[in-house]
């Protein structure tokens, strides 16, 4: 006898509508799940390239903020430093962008300013003509120290040391101090000051400024004045009546030869290594700038005009600081318009965030004292 089989019902499998059912519900989790893990990565896509930006925007303008607030610190009486000057003086050469048109001062110039505006002498970023600016500082490391000796047909300077005058330093010892090739040195006496850029540290307490350096500095010429040979045959001419301070020149301006989608906000100081590219004389402290914009307040004794471009009309009659032309020496703020965007593109649009910062900066030493004692 045969028996008819059963099944029981649990061994037949899912039927058709609970796998469909099944898959239905599945989908719809998948889906939130995807679509919560796609919004965090928009989001934390969103947050890095806003941070990114504001860091940029944020450390870039930190850097300036900090050096324009030592501009003109330890400079003469004005503010200005004498250059050579008078029949025969060659141009004094400008750190300046590749590319610029304001690669010299201007010619007839006797002195260099504190500060040195260079509107539009930046590139032109998205049609706009960005700006530049030259600053000037004393190095408080090594400042107003004694000069034991000229030897003016060696254009070399021995410093005093510390057994020969109470204010004497040791500038090869290896000490941030140290004089090395490439710095700019200003020598003072009374009112003459004059500016050399150091070809050779000698390695004891003399350096060098020989003619040919590439800011053209070292000039030396009887009929010229703002020179070493001008400063040291001003009497009185004794032992210790020069003092040399190092000096700190900064130029910022915006740089977009290496990579033109991504401009660099360039510090330069002094005038970088001569043997380098234009490009790569200055330290990059900020990616992805499109724009550099600077404009000082002006004190004049009666307008005080404010937001100044500094522009070639603001240096003749009929510019901001009317009847009068605008002079560098009255400046006494600095407005920072700094723009930038992220350094890449939301994966979304595929357009870039932007942001901008603005400040401004009271220049300590020329508005009110830039010593505390």
């Amino acid at each position: 006898m045969r028996g008819t089989p059963r099944f029981r019902t649990g061994d037949a499998g899912y039927t058709l509508v609970e796998l469909l059912i099944t898959m239905g519900i599945t989908l719809v989790v998948m889906g939130g799940t995807l679509a919560a893990l796609s919004d965090g990565f928009r989001v934390a896509e969103t947050a890095s390239s806003i941070i990114g930006l504001n860091n940029n925007l944020r450390i870039g303008v930190d850097l300036i903020v900090r050096d324009f607030i030592q501009i003109g610190q330890g400079l003469p009486t004005g503010r200005t430093v004498q250059v050579p000057s008078g029949d025969g003086a060659l141009r004094i050469q400008r750190p300046a962008p590749q590319g610029s048109n304001c690669t010299q001062w201007p010619s007839g110039t006797t002195a260099i300013s504190a500060i040195t505006p260079g509107p539009e002498c930046g590139p032109i970023i998205n049609g706009v003509a960005t700006n530049m600016v030259t600053t000037m500082a004393v190095d408080s490391v090594l400042e107003t120290i004694p000069i034991w000796s000229f030897d003016l047909p060696a254009h070399s300077a021995t410093v005093a040391l510390p057994a020969q005058a109470s204010a004497g330093r040791d500038i090869s010892n290896g000490d941030a101090d140290d004089v090395r090739v490439g710095d700019l040195m200003m020598f003072t006496k009374g009112s003459v000051s004059a500016l050399v850029y150091v070809t050779a540290a000698n390695g004891g307490q003399t350096f060098t400024f020989s003619p040919g350096d590439p800011m053209n500095l070292n000039q030396f010429a009887a009929a010229l004045n703002g020179t070493v040979d001008d400063l040291a045959t001003t009497a009185p001419i004794t032992a210790n009546s020069a003092n040399v301070s190092r000096i700190r020149m900064i130029t910022y301006y915006l740089d977009n030869t290496l990579d033109a989608t991504t401009p660099r906000l360039i510090r330069r100081i002094n005038w970088g290594d001569p043997n380098a590219a234009v490009n790569q004389r200055g330290l990059t402290v900020a990616f992805a700038i499109e724009n550099l914009q600077f404009t000082y307040d002006m004190v004049d004794g009666v307008g005080n005009p404010s937001n100044v471009r500094m522009v070639d009309d603001d240096l003749t009659e009929a510019g901001a600081c009317a009847p009068n032309p605008c002079s560098a020496n009255q400046i006494r703020k600095v407005n920072v318009f700094v723009a930038g965007r992220s350094t890449r593109p939301y994966s979304v649009t595929r357009r870039f965030f932007r942001g901008t910062l603005n400040t401004q900066v009271s220049v300590r030493s020329l508005a009110l004292v830039d010593r505390y004692r």
